[in-house]
């Protein structure tokens, strides 16, 4: 087998490991500023799903161009969701040291609220990084998807945290776990995630989208 040749198995499986591994490596280098991981998670979720598609042509430029393109839309959706977070943890905080009956009750709907934040956090991203809309219309598909899609919200949600979770339990390894995130752990999470994204999303992208995935 020719290993040269694009269609052959191996060589297909080596451009996608390069493609996890450069969007890895530049969503960290974006992720620096902080205030900026919205856009590269937006321009991460990019380059995977193209990934996924197969017409990943050139990982670096398709990142940047996604990084441009929906740096004022995620940047927005990103701030919001850090206050959002910032409030529900002072107001779960403060439940917590609270006695009364009416605090227990408000103590579970804001943990019924900050679920629904960290779903929308999953799944806001890629719908940006898929759809060209306006941020309303990118919010409510966005819920839209992650309940018509049940399943695979759970699986999203045990494949994005579970790692992570997982990383801070054995502090003897954590070099180890944080060489693997550095080179290739994001990139990879959001490859498994996008093959579940584009599943749900394909059927509503048009052939030729604005976005190009």
């Amino acid at each position: 087998m020719n290993l040269l040749n694009e269609e052959n198995p191996v060589h297909i499986f080596l451009n996608k490991i390069g493609d996890i591994i450069i969007a890895n490596l530049l969503f960290i280098l974006c992720c620096i500023p902080v205030i900026t991981i919205g856009p590269a998670l937006t321009a991460l979720y990019h380059c995977m799903l193209r990934t996924v598609k197969g017409n990943n042509n050139g990982t670096v430029k398709t990142f940047f161009r996604a990084f441009k393109e929906n740096f004022i839309q995620s940047l927005v959706v990103w701030l919001c969701l850090l206050a959002g977070a910032l409030i529900l943890v002072l107001n779960i905080n403060f439940l917590q040291s609270s006695a009364s009956p009416a605090a227990n009750v408000l103590f579970y709907v804001s943990l019924g609220i900050a679920g629904l934040l960290v779903l929308f956090f999953l799944y806001i991203f890629p719908v940006i990084a898929a759809f060209a809309n306006t941020t309303l219309n990118l919010v409510k598909n966005a819920f839209v998807f992650a309940f018509m899609h049940f399943p695979s919200t759970l699986a999203i949600a045990v494949l994005s945290i579970l790692p992570m979770y997982m990383t801070y339990q054995d502090l003897k390894l954590m070099p180890l776990y944080a060489c693997c995130w550095f080179f290739f752990g994001f990139g990879l999470t959001a490859y498994i995630n996008s093959l579940l994204f584009y599943r749900m999303f394909k059927p509503f992208l048009e052939k030729e989208d604005s976005h190009g995935v």
